[in-house]
């Protein structure tokens, strides 16, 4: 995975000290949903090898989509607790082996 998306806690902690001083207020939970968005597509371009399907993070966080590059969606998944940011919060590297098998999943539809 990229050095720039952080895969656990401290990470995400790290990543909202380097926004701190470029000038870039975030919160803990924006750091965390993006790192979630950004991980599960990396997953499946890796699985895919290649950019051919899209995903997309509800804004609520509970459910990711997955559109094919028909524009068609092919796929959809939820969180197993409230929301991935709160998945990731729990459990960041069970989470990050759930994103990989969903990615793995969806490459082979």
């Amino acid at each position: 995975m990229s050095e720039l998306i952080p895969e656990n806690m401290d990470e995400v902690k790290l990543k909202m000290a380097r926004m701190l001083i470029d000038g870039h207020k975030v919160t803990e939970e924006e750091v965390i949903f993006q790192a979630v968005a950004d991980l599960f597509q990396d997953y499946l371009e890796e699985a895919e090898e290649g950019h051919y399907d899209t995903s997309k993070l509800a804004d609520d966080g509970v459910t990711f989509t997955v559109t094919g590059i028909s524009g068609r969606q092919i796929a959809e998944f939820k969180s197993n607790g409230e929301s991935f940011v709160e998945d990731f919060k729990k459990d960041a590297l069970d989470l990050c082996f759930r994103l990989e098998d969903e990615a793995q999943r969806i490459a082979r539809l």
